[in-house]
């Protein structure tokens, strides 16, 4: 049975809004497929504790993180790992103020007492 397209999902379509430029793209066709190689020769080094292959997985992991990053530095957008950290530093910032907050708000809930 032949399903009709599905529209791609808010994942698929952010990626694409930041990935405009067809240069960052071809170098997210490379770049992505070496830092997986990457992560899983690292396993694979444990293993086996040999050292060219724990070289070619860091070359594959961070040549391929480099090369992503230059598509996004040619398409001036922000690498979305960039934007994950940004987007986790400030909620334990806001965790943290509402902590604050709340000691303030009610000191003797700090000290155990009514």
């Amino acid at each position: 049975m032949l399903y009709p397209p599905q529209p791609p999902s808010p994942l698929v379509k952010n990626w694409v809004e930041r990935h405009r430029d067809p240069r960052s793209f071809v170098l997210h066709l490379f770049g992505i497929p070496g830092t997986i190689l990457g992560v899983l020769l690292m396993p694979v080094y444990v293993l086996s504790l040999s050292f060219p292959l724990f070289l070619l997985a860091l070359v594959l992991f961070v040549g391929g993180f480099g090369i992503q990053f230059l598509g996004h530095a040619l398409d001036g957008s922000e690498p979305g790992e960039i934007r994950a950290m940004r987007t986790w530093v400030a909620r334990r910032r806001e965790a943290r103020a509402e902590r604050s907050r709340i000691r303030v708000a009610y000191p003797e809930a700090e000290r155990g007492g009514a």
